[in-house]
Parts: structure tokens; C-alpha cells; sequence
């Protein structure tokens, strides 16, 4: 392409980036992206920050997703829920809940508006953190889900909260909420 004389631009710069993520090169992929971020800032976009960032998530790097979060937001970028999502997912890989839950509050204090993913990220990171009181105050300040009911008592089961896990499970029940397969098989023998 160079060759024939053209010069690579974002749309370019994309399809580098999301065939790296793809072909699981996730560390190539950043390493491109901040060879651009020196060569060619004016030409960075959202997409082109989202798939760095879901590098950053796959890898775990938390600190780089952090900083590419409020990179985007300096740089006069409309920082979204799915990069916020992306951020607090990267925290949840990288076992930093106390981290993701500082993203998410300076998520809603910029008036991003969380989805079930932003939630479910949350709870999963903070059930391995043992965050319980979070994970609590999680449930009763969203509104009412199925997955994130489900997502909370597998999470109990497998950390050993099988007391917590049955009463969520009697209070899903109550609201009309079905539980997902790996629920029901998870509370079966815990109420024969």
C-alpha cells in the first residue's frame, strides 16, 4: 500500500488493529496502537481506543486500560459505556473490583449511563474480592435483572455462600425471575 503511494488512515489503522485483536496477537495490537497514538493522534477514534482497550481486557492490564479511559476522555473523545465496560472488565480479569468500582462511580458521575454488562462485570469482580456488601448494594440500586440475580448466586455457590445463595434464589423466585440452567443446577440439591 505504502508502495503504491497511499497513506494508511483510520479506516486502515482499524482493520490493522481488530485483525490483531482477532488473531489473538493481543499485545501486538497495543504495541501498533501506541505507534499510532505518537505518529498519528489526530487520527485516533473511538473504535481504534475500544479495540485497544479490549486487548487491554483480554490481557489484563487494568493500569493500561486506565490510562487509555481517561486518554480518550483528555483527547475531547465521548467516552461510552462500552468503553467503560471494557475498562471495569479489564479490573475484573486483573482481580482489581475495588478499582472497577472507582471506574464505575466516575462512570455515573459523567453521566454514562451502565448496562447489565457494566453491572455484571461488577459483580462478578467483586463476588472474587469478597465484596458482599458491594455486591448488595449492586443489586438493590439497579434495576431489577435476571442475569445479574443469576450471576450473583452461581458467584455465592462457588465461594461457598450456599445459605446467601438460597435466599436470593427464594427472593429471584418471588419477582418471577427464571432462574438460567447453571442456577437451577446449582440450588436442585439444596433444596431436596
Amino acid at each position: 500500500m505504502k508502495s503504491l503511494g497511499h497513506t494508511p488512515d483510520t479506516y486502515t489503522w482499524n482493520a490493522l488493529l481488530n485483525a490483531l485483536y482477532k488473531a489473538n496477537q493481543h499485545a501486538d495490537a497495543l504495541r501498533l496502537f501506541e505507534s499510532l497514538k505518537r505518529d498519528q493522534n489526530s487520527q485516533l477514534n473511538i473504535q481504534l481506543y475500544n479495540t485497544a482497550l479490549m486487548s487491554c481486557q483480554k490481557l489484563g492490564l487494568w493500569e493500561k486500560a486506565l490510562q487509555l479511559l481517561w486518554q480518550m476522555g483528555a483527547s475531547g473523545l465521548l467516552v461510552s459505556t462500552p468503553s467503560y465496560n471494557l475498562v471495569i472488565s479489564a479490573c475484573e480479569v486483573a482481580r482489581k473490583p475495588k478499582v472497577a468500582l472507582q471506574v464505575y462511580e466516575h462512570m455515573v458521575h459523567q453521566k454514562c449511563t451502565p448496562d447489565t454488562f457494566t453491572h455484571l462485570a461488577l459483580i462478578r469482580g467483586c463476588i472474587w474480592g469478597s465484596l458482599w456488601a458491594e455486591v448488595d448494594e449492586i443489586l438493590e440500586n439497579v434495576a431489577p435483572d435476571a442475569s445479574l440475580y443469576n450471576a450473583v448466586i452461581q458467584g455465592m455457590c462457588l465461594r461457598g455462600k450456599f445459605k446467601s445463595a438460597q435466599k436470593l434464589y427464594m427472593r429471584m423466585r418471588e419477582i418471577h425471575f427464571k432462574p438460567d440452567g447453571k442456577t437451577r443446577a446449582l440450588m436442585l440439591p439444596k433444596f431436596s
